[in-house]
């Protein structure tokens, strides 16, 4: 009687990039994906025990491999695993260039927000993007935790998954000034500047933790994106940072993920990458924002923030053709109400995705 093959083993990712690597043993003639219960794809296999590429589907599953063969069929253990387009495994490129209507529709767009505000935008493989008031600093709120989190898996200090888990999905300002203690070996303050020296060792020159948040009950040239000032906040604040500076720790993130640039020179590996930094920020629970204003489904490693009066979001939107990195930052002395900064944060993610998710065309 023949035996069935082995079960798959399937290499541990929490994130991959359209494939996934998969030991199958001997008898295996057969290699099918399944993904939330339903069979998505299959493949053949060669016979002996061999290492294949498998592909999935885009998007967050619990994905089980069956291995079949002439004697029956296995199953790999199920696993979650978040899924991004193969495209976002590639370097691309950090130089950016104008698109010029793109530049027209968020000026438009900004123009029309009762409230300072600023934008930067860029497709990460062929470069165009555009920007608006890029350059001015905001208070950035929640939006710096994924810099603290940066910090936590680049120097372990003893901050647990869920605490992490508890800073990033939930956005929690208590979990943050844990995490910034224990990164200060007791200090929030000495974790605070530790985090800040994170951001310059990843190229982030200007945005800034000065010290752990304040609890509720505690007292242009031609052809390339314009980088420029026109108008700020007013700063009185513990973090500081601009659009543009948030979407290069964005950038440096994502390539940290795929194993290239300045995170992966801090010793921090693409696979930590993926599953301690990548991994949290596409499962942000803060879906009022960018995720609203771009098609359901698509993949966004992002972190909001928010106050009375600010509302943000930045992040790495994972489209077929590459990744787009788009920063928005919104403050007014008054006050931004939710009715108001989370569709217009939503209706620049829009803009950008529908110029830039076929790769844009720059000027």
């Amino acid at each position: 009687m023949i035996a069935a093959p082995p079960p798959p083993v399937v290499a541990p990712s929490a994130v991959v990039f359209g494939r996934v690597a998969v030991h199958v043993g001997p008898r295996t003639r057969r290699v099918e994906v399944w993904a939330d219960g339903r069979r998505r794809s299959s493949m053949g296999v060669r016979s002996g025990p061999r290492r294949v590429s498998v592909g999935l589907p885009v998007g967050r599953w619990q994905i089980v491999l069956r291995a079949i063969g002439a004697g029956g069929s296995s199953h790999s253990t199920g696993r979650v695993m978040w899924v991004l387009p193969r495209s976002g495994g590639r370097a691309g490129t950090t130089d950016g260039r104008l698109d010029t209507r793109l530049q027209r529709d968020i000026e438009r767009l900004a123009a029309g927000f009762p409230a300072v505000s600023g934008i930067y935008a860029q497709h990460l493989i062929t470069g165009c993007g555009a920007a608006i008031n890029a350059a001015a600093p905001f208070p950035a709120a929640s939006t710096l935790k994924a810099a603290i989190l940066l910090d936590a898996v680049r120097r372990p200090a003893g901050a647990s998954d869920a605490l992490l888990d508890e800073m990033i999905l939930n956005s929690s300002d208590r979990a943050a000034n844990q995490v910034l203690a224990i990164q200060g070996g007791g200090d929030g303050v000495l974790g605070a500047a530790r985090v800040t020296e994170t951001l310059r060792a990843v190229g982030v020159t200007e945005a800034l933790v000065r010290r752990p948040y304040i609890l509720d009950d505690d007292t242009k040239r031609a052809g390339s994106i314009p980088l420029e000032v026109t108008s700020q906040p007013a700063l009185s604040t513990n973090f500081l940072a601009s659009p543009v500076e948030m979407a290069r720790l964005m950038i440096s993130l994502h390539r940290g993920a795929i194993g290239v640039g300045k995170v992966r020179a801090l010793g921090v590996r693409a696979e930590t990458a993926r599953g301690q930094i990548l991994r949290r920020l596409l499962e942000v629970r803060d879906r009022t924002k960018l995720v609203a204003g771009i098609p359901s489904g698509l993949p966004i490693a992002h972190k909001t923030g928010y106050t009375t009066e600010v509302k943000h979001d930045v992040g790495v939107i994972y489209t077929r053709t590459g990744p787009v990195v788009v920063a928005v930052m919104t403050w007014s002395a008054s006050g931004v109400a939710d009715a108001q900064g989370d569709p217009f944060i939503a209706s620049v993610g829009r803009a950008a995705i529908a110029r830039l998710g076929g790769g844009g065309r720059c000027g």
